[in-house]
């Protein structure tokens, strides 16, 4: 998905006279019905605003990610299957040489008993078993059935030396795809965690681009009234064509920034419609989430909250498995110096990586404790400043209901006011995902697809 188109718009929003923060509720549109007791169609349904909820609850189930994610689990699961495939097969070799070795000492010690029984024949009848032929065949015997046994026990040998050599190889290979199996059951485990504030970031947005697109479209039509008031001015000699100019100027840069915003607002949809498994441009409208209403300090950072973030650490978990590995691998006296030396050497650098894994705990932790509070902060200031002007805005239509103030003024107090209401909601909206990545860290989901979206966000 590319974010450029999405990242002018968003930038406009936020830095235009009318739009700015991170999310504003939108009001969803209402699906008609033809008549009462009349069953909706499907493309009412599907036009049916959905809830913050309900969109979660389909990313969860639909999303190619977590289909990936299943996929090559399976596939790590089959590579396992093959090598445990792989293992029986080496013993087999192993059973099967063992057998040979001992059917054939089994044959050696039967056809030495019959040599001897020929041998002791032939004593007894007083001939010499050198000058007779079956005395040299009973030798050639005894010695082709000696050989035979040894030659079996040389093809055992070299079985097993073979399958040892395979062994510790497949062995290697059973255990990294463990450990791979283990990191994305991990993953999958954490998707569903970050799908959750994912889902809930884009929804934010998207309400946020929808209110502002509402809001640019206003502004463009008092534009386009100052726009005419001007030109009728300038008809009367009480306006100069530089006025006109720049008055035209700003409504052709409106219409761009009202574009700009639908095209943003355009692939924010998408991407929740690919999230959850729909056609990229499926009718979707959202029912904005209601705002928090209270605000609550974050705790205060100590060595015991660092203690349960870090013990929840999947990454911690990892390095300490890596350290056992080079560890166990550095006892290994079947291996060459240098790669002992080796082993000791990731040893060294599995502490100094957990050791930085463990400062970044700490940092990210201080960074989410702070953003909570600053976040709280900003949403009570738009609180109180959205209570002034609520207070201002009603003040102001007493007095246009007086013809003190004109439509036009009205019009632009009313969008004045609007942009007040909407920053509240990005407040609030921004509140909430504070504390939702404060959550995660707690709870030790990985944040890395998450970061990847609020980045592209911008």
């Amino acid at each position: 998905m590319k974010f450029y188109q999405y990242k002018k718009a968003c930038a406009l929003l936020v830095t235009g006279a009318l739009t700015a923060g991170m999310a504003v509720p939108a009001f969803a549109a209402e699906t008609e019905q033809a008549a009462e007791n009349t069953e909706p169609t499907a493309e009412a349904l599907k036009a049916e605003p959905m809830t913050l909820e309900e969109i979660q609850e389909l990313v969860l189930k639909n999303n190619r990610i977590k289909t990936k994610l299943a996929l090559n689990l399976e596939k790590v699961a089959a590579g396992i299957s093959a090598i445990d495939d792989g293992l029986r097969d080496l013993k087999d070799s192993q059973d099967s040489a063992a057998k040979a070795r001992r059917e054939a000492g089994q044959a050696a010690s039967v056809g030495q008993a019959g040599a001897n029984g020929i041998l002791g024949g032939l004593i007894g009848a007083g001939i010499d078993p050198s000058t007779n032929p079956n005395g040299i065949l009973a030798g050639i015997s005894s010695g082709l059935l000696s050989g035979t046994v040894k030659t079996a026990s040389a093809m055992e040998n070299l079985v097993d030396s073979v399958a040892d050599q395979q062994r510790d190889t497949l062995e290697d290979q059973q255990k990294e795809l463990k450990n791979t199996k283990q990191d994305l059951n991990k993953t999958k485990e954490d998707w569903d965690n970050e799908a959750l504030a994912v889902t809930q970031l884009l929804v934010t947005k998207t309400v946020q681009v929808e209110k502002g697109v509402s809001l640019l479209s206003q502004k463009q039509e008092l534009l386009e009234r100052v726009c005419q008031i001007e030109e009728k001015k300038a008809e009367l000699g009480f306006s100069t064509s530089t006025d006109l100019s720049g008055k035209q100027l700003e409504v052709s840069q409106g219409a761009k920034d009202l574009q700009d915003a639908k095209d943003g607002l355009t692939l924010l949809k998408r991407q929740l419609n690919d999230l959850m498994g729909r056609e990229l441009d499926e009718e979707l409208n959202i029912t904005p989430p209601t705002l928090t209403r209270t605000i609550e300090t974050a705790p205060a950072y100590s060595e015991e909250l660092l203690k349960e973030a870090t013990n929840k650490s999947y990454k911690l978990k990892t390095l300490r498995r890596d350290k056992q590995q080079a560890e166990k691998d550095s006892k290994d006296n079947s291996k060459y110096a240098g790669q002992l030396k080796a082993s000791r050497l990731d040893m060294d650098l599995a502490d100094v990586a957990m050791q930085d894994q463990q400062a970044n705990i700490a940092n990210d932790l201080k960074k989410k404790l702070d953003r909570i509070n600053a976040a709280a902060a900003v949403y009570q200031n738009k609180k109180d400043a959205y209570a002034k002007a609520k207070t201002e805005w009603e003040q102001q239509q007493v007095s246009a209901k007086l013809g003190l103030v004109s439509a036009v003024e009205l019009q632009a107090l009313q969008l004045q006011f609007e942009q007040t209401e909407m920053e509240l909601s990005a407040a609030a909206y921004d509140y909430d995902m504070a504390w939702a990545e404060y959550n995660m860290l707690m709870e030790g989901t990985t944040l890395d697809i998450y970061d990847t979206y609020k980045a592209q966000l911008g």
